[in-house]
């Protein structure tokens, strides 16, 4: 598994999402975060945003976006708790591109479940770190 400078930042009421961006954190033994987070991102190579939007990113969500510029993060990658064509989803891209990072096109979408839920299977947490894998060498190539 390559390893890069990256850091996992999600936006989420639901305790499955954030499971799930535990998984990732853990996988690629890297930070993880709510938004805003406590330091701010910094020459990160891939920031992965796991967040929970339906009609409109929230103003932290927006604010946190708005400022990932290419000092900040290089890439983006989203894991979206729905759907990933949904009018919110395509506002926080749109942000991204405009704060100046290279946002990522294959968007990941999981099931949040509930509000009370927070575990996720072994096939679950096996898929989202081989996503996570891919990008990273779709982006960075096979060796770095």
């Amino acid at each position: 598994m390559q390893t890069v400078k990256m850091r996992v930042i999600y936006s989420t009421t639901k305790k499955k999402v954030v499971t799930f961006a535990t998984a990732i954190a853990e996988a690629f033994k890297c930070q993880t975060d709510d938004v805003p987070p406590a330091f701010p991102c910094d020459k990160e190579k891939l920031v992965v945003i796991v967040m929970t939007v339906k009609d409109e990113p929230n103003d932290k969500l927006r604010r946190f976006c708005g400022e990932l510029n290419k000092t900040r993060a290089l890439n983006t990658a989203l894991v979206v708790d729905g759907d990933p064509n949904s009018k919110g989803v395509q506002q926080v891209k749109q942000i991204l591109s405009e704060a100046g990072t290279n946002v990522i096109e294959d968007i990941y979408t999981v099931d949040g479940g509930g509000f009370f839920g927070k575990k996720i299977s072994l096939e679950e947490r096996t898929n989202i770190v081989k996503w996570v894998e891919k990008v990273i060498n779709d982006t960075f190539g096979a060796a770095q």
